[in-house]
């Protein structure tokens, strides 16, 4: 091979890459995003590097209901009220949030959720146990609509991914069913009953703060109404 046609294979490779990044760096530019929160000072700093690698990201100010969400690739939610939770799992528009979410699910938008804005997480040290595990259940049926939550430091890195959004779903759908099964095994803890009589109050009591498992002493006598509220409401009982 002489040397002209080795200079003209060289060429051609090097403008094939070039052609190549020029190509997907233009699809990285086109990427276009809303975030749906209000536009400041501050929301401009927290999302600076976003809005440096795709140009073409809104915030909610920018919103326009006739356009509708049809414009946009990815739709970024950094808080989400327990409203708009509980509004989103039932497919009720009750807000402007809600409404720009289930308008994006029903159009196949990537809409990204992230974790430290979930607001009933918050409450977790606080809250009764079952009601706790109801909202629990709610971001559940939203991540199950394709919904995905990730970190703040993982943002970037899900608007970079272009994995397969069933399988995105599926990693995520997992991923909030074992942070759930932690969660419950971190929140439950056996309360015990050392009575002599325990009465049908005693484990009702209980039982309205969300534990579903009691410990009781053995000696102790357990009256037939409390059976009976054991065997309807099913709860565990340890001796």
């Amino acid at each position: 091979m002489n040397t002209e046609s080795l200079i003209k294979i060289i060429t051609e490779e090097v403008l094939k890459r070039v052609t190549m990044l020029s190509s997907q760096d233009s699809k990285e530019k086109s990427k276009s995003i809303l975030i749906l929160d209000l536009i400041s000072n501050q929301n401009m700093e927290s999302y600076g590097e976003i809005k440096s690698k795709w140009s073409n990201t809104k915030f909610l100010d920018d919103y326009s209901q006739v356009d509708g969400v049809d414009s946009f690739d990815y739709i970024i939610i950094p808080e989400l009220s327990n409203r708009d939770l509980v509004n989103i799992a039932l497919g009720d528009s009750k807000s402007e949030a809600s409404e720009v979410i289930i308008d994006g699910i029903f159009k196949g938008k990537k809409i990204i959720v992230l974790e430290e804005g979930i607001c009933y997480r918050k409450f977790k040290s606080t809250v009764n146990e079952n009601f706790f595990n109801m909202f629990k259940e709610y971001e559940e049926k939203i991540v199950s609509f394709g919904l995905e939550i990730v970190s703040k430091e993982k943002l970037m890195d899900c608007l970079d991914n272009e994995e397969p959004k069933e399988k995105l779903q599926d990693r995520s759908c997992e991923e909030t069913k074992r942070s759930s099964k932690k969660e419950k095994e971190e929140t439950i803890v056996e309360p015990s009953i050392n009575k002599k009589v325990v009465s049908e109050s005693d484990i009702e009591k209980l039982w309205i703060q969300g534990y579903s498992t009691i410990k009781i002493d053995k000696k102790s006598i357990i009256t037939p109404l409390a059976k009976d509220f054991i065997r309807t409401n099913e709860i565990d009982i340890t001796l």
